[in-house]
């Protein structure tokens, strides 16, 4: 593994609910932390919606492997966020590949 494929600044931002004025839940996101990822697009398809084209992007970042961000994933399975290039990345799945301890990929879905 070439440490100089993790090239890529991603942000991962973490889910939070807070209660307003009105005693209604709000989910907001705050920074959890900055990770150095490879990307890897998995595909690109055109999809029309609503009378007007969209673009859908799935990609996969494969990050080095830490104990806290594995901790992470397994309290927050997917309900945390992924911004790369000011693009906000919904988490499809995230995983510690093979369970050893190497890398973690999270495969997002986003729209651009």
């Amino acid at each position: 593994m070439n440490p100089a494929q993790f090239n890529k600044r991603i942000l991962i931002r973490k889910c939070t609910l807070t209660t307003d004025e009105l005693l209604q839940e709000i989910e907001t996101f705050e920074d959890y932390g900055g990770y150095w990822a490879m990307v890897k697009t998995l595909k690109g398809s055109e999809i029309m919606g609503a009378g007007r084209e969209q673009t859908k992007v799935e990609k996969r970042y494969v990050l080095r492997y830490s104990k806290s961000l594995d901790e992470f994933i397994k309290n927050e399975h997917t309900t945390f966020e992924v911004v790369h290039n000011d693009v906000v990345y919904d988490v499809k799945s995230a995983i510690n590949d093979d369970d050893m301890n190497i890398t973690v990929t999270i495969v997002v879905e986003g729209r651009s």
